[in-house]
């Protein structure tokens, strides 16, 4: 029961006629003296006078005020609040302060009795509609909403209502087919054509929440938020970052505008985008909302891959510490964390994930390395080989069953679209297999990316059955042809390879042929597996570890085998690469000129069912060269056998880590 709302007044008049009276007990109602207007018709009742409609209807009104809702709701009925006065006074005086003191149980009572009186009212069903909402009664307020509609057919706010009370109900797809058929109506209520564009978003219609983004002047900052983000989703960044400036510049700022801003620039992906441009909306947005969980934990990533780990350390632990459930952002505290130099603190937070998710082989093997850091080697072995034990029961008796299984299930792996996309693109369309389907084209992919992940598997848990995945290997003769001058120079050599094709078939080829090499790359040194023992553990080491194990290998005379486009630190270079930015480590080529030793660019690929391999040499430094002008010509031709490897078949993609980890969607405008 609601609590009397309180009012003011004064005594009742006394010696005047009892219209006089009536009148003056009107007038203290409406100005919300309860007391003295409750004398003034209590008087006239005893003294044998009758209230009108009218003077009922105030005299409900005061005793819901003054005394609570229970002492005068039986006073209101459809009848009564039928008289215009008297609807007017029920909305002022009651439903009003009703809404305003939460009461909305109450309130939604005497709308009610307001929509009976008036069907016809759009404003009562629109009010009604409101309180319903906020009551969550989502079926009775779409449809009162939508006959307020009936009655106002061409007010554009109310469509508006419509729409966000299906979003608000769950009711996507309707929502998003309501606003998909009044686009039209957003323009006519720009204010409200945030309700149309989140509908649209919501129901995946992305081109359509764009296409009133790109036609609209922003009038406030949650229409300006949302239209960037509608250009951003719809792979217009460019457009998302000038619709953004533009809002900014009209004075329609908010944290959740910057916060689409800097995903904009993220998103585009350019050096000043990450580094400069989103930093500075993410601290802006972090000031007016200091405590959002999108925002901080947003800021605190971005600030982590720009190399700044100790200042992203507070940001990802608040993040962390709000929202203990979401495991990108537990992660990317513990990478903080790591490179912060607080190794033990890093190994908690990856046990934490680990623990968690005991299926997950990421947080499995970031568990290991971390726990492995921080000094507590019995706890990350105990760990990983559990991991290890876990995923042999789950792979089948031979390899061949292995692969049959993914035969059957290559087509069901989720892999971004623009990753799909930019590889389409590259594609040698006279090349081997060509011309093929696109459909049948990204099956094959991602078979290939399901086989490399099963050779490692293979590898790691059926040691005593390898030699089955090592069948895959073609003829390794050429090979062996291949590395004989330099076995023959007696010196160690750098392997450049990159992440693509059945990359641990080139694990098994060296072995194979009897080439003492190391292999960077993040398995944890504990593990038992006859292969860890050629591996220098990104998982366990620091980067400066990992350069000194390195260099030590190759000055042993070890072949040492790198992805180039790989890096343990998150805000490692990039460089450009066919409309993209790539990872890309210029430790091998200075290793090299420094050292004095050969280098080749190394892909294994898939010919006829077997795993072939794409050897080439790499240059050598000149007379007379400077470093960094070998690296550069290094780094040109590296690019140049990748590019030409990436345009060939598409179960070589592998389409994960590496080179593939910032791709982006191609902006239409050609903005990137």
């Amino acid at each position: 029961m609601a609590e009397p709302l309180a009012g003011s007044g004064a005594g009742p008049d006394a010696g005047v006629p009892a219209a006089t009276t009536l009148d003056a007990a009107k007038r203290a109602l409406r100005a919300e003296a309860w007391e003295a207007g409750l004398a003034q018709l209590g008087e006239i009742e005893r003294g044998g006078g009758q209230l009108d409609a009218h003077a009922s209807v105030l005299k409900a009104i005061a005793l819901i005020r003054s005394q609570g809702f229970a002492a005068g709701i039986d006073g209101l009925d459809v009848e009564r609040v039928r008289d215009a006065r008297a609807h007017a006074d029920v909305r002022r005086l009651l439903v009003a302060p009703l809404i305003k003191s939460g009461a909305l149980d109450e309130a939604a009572r005497v709308l009610d009795l307001l929509v009976q009186a008036h069907p016809g009212s759009a404003a009562d069903r629109r009010s009604y509609a409101s309180v319903l909402a906020r009551l969550k009664r989502w079926t009775e307020a779409i449809a009162h909403a939508d006959e307020a509609a009936r009655a106002a057919p061409d007010d554009a706010s109310l469509l508006a209502t419509r729409i966000q009370l299906r979003t608000q109900a769950g009711e996507t797809d309707a929502a998003a087919q309501l606003a998909r058929e009044s686009i039209g109506a957003a323009m006519q209520s720009p204010g409200d054509a945030h309700v149309w564009m989140s509908a649209l978003l919501r129901g995946g219609d992305h081109a359509g929440a764009a296409s009133i983004a790109a036609r609209i002047d922003a009038p406030n900052h949650r229409v300006a938020s949302v239209a960037v983000q509608a250009l951003r989703s719809s792979g217009r960044t460019g457009a998302a970052i000038s619709a953004g400036r533009h809002a900014l510049r009209a004075g329609h700022d908010s944290a959740a505008l910057r916060a689409q801003l800097a995903q904009a620039h993220l998103a585009r992906g350019t050096h000043d985008d990450r580094l400069v441009a989103a930093l500075e909306h993410l601290a802006a947005g972090v000031q007016m909302a200091p405590d959002d969980l999108r925002l901080n934990s947003l800021y605190g990533e971005t600030l982590l891959r720009a190399g700044r780990f100790a200042q992203s350390v507070p940001f990802l632990e608040k993040s962390a510490a709000a929202a203990p459930e979401l495991e990108h952002v537990r992660a990317m505290y513990a990478r903080a964390l790591r490179h912060s130099g607080d190794h033990a603190g890093s190994a908690d937070q990856y046990l934490h994930l680990a623990q968690a998710n005991p299926e997950h082989a990421r947080w499995q093997r970031a568990a290991a390395g971390a726990l492995t850091q921080a000094g507590r080697t019995e706890e990350a072995a105990s760990l990983f080989d559990a991991f290890i034990h876990r995923r042999s029961a789950g792979l089948p008796a031979t390899f061949e069953q292995a692969l049959a299984r993914i035969e059957a299930s290559a087509g069901t792996v989720t892999v971004p679209r623009a990753r799909l996309d930019w590889a389409w693109s590259l594609r040698d369309e006279n090349g081997p297999g060509a011309p093929m389907a696109r459909d049948a084209w990204e099956r094959a992919a991602q078979w290939g990316y399901l086989v490399d992940h099963l050779l490692l598997d293979w590898l790691e848990c059926r040691e005593d059955r390898a030699e089955e995945a090592m069948d895959l290997l073609a003829s390794l003769d050429e090979a062996d042809a291949f590395f004989e001058p330099l076995r023959e120079r007696g010196c160690g050599f750098v392997v450049a390879t990159a992440h693509v094709g059945p990359m641990y078939g080139g694990l098994m080829a060296l072995e194979l042929i009897d080439i003492p090499s190391r292999w960077i790359a993040s398995t944890p040194g504990i593990s038992r597996s006859h292969y860890a023992r050629s591996l220098i553990s990104t998982g366990d080491k620091t980067e400066v570890q990992v350069v000194k194990a390195s260099l030590k290998a190759l000055q042993e005379g070890h072949a040492v085998c790198l992805a180039v486009d790989g890096a343990l630190n998150p805000a490692a270079a990039r460089v450009p690469f066919e409309n993209q930015e790539i990872t890309w480590s210029s430790f091998a080529a200075r290793a090299c000129y420094r050292l004095g030793l050969p280098s080749i660019f190394y892909a294994p690929r898939w010919e006829q069912g077997r795993i072939a391999h794409t050897l080439e040499r790499l240059p050598e430094p000149n007379e007379g060269e400077t470093l960094e002008d070998y690296v550069v010509r290094w780094q040109h031709a590296w690019l140049a056998h990748l590019r030409a490897y990436l345009a060939g078949r598409p179960e070589n993609l592998r389409l994960s880590g590496g080179l593939w980890r910032h791709v982006v969607a191609a902006d239409p405008q050609g903005a990137r």
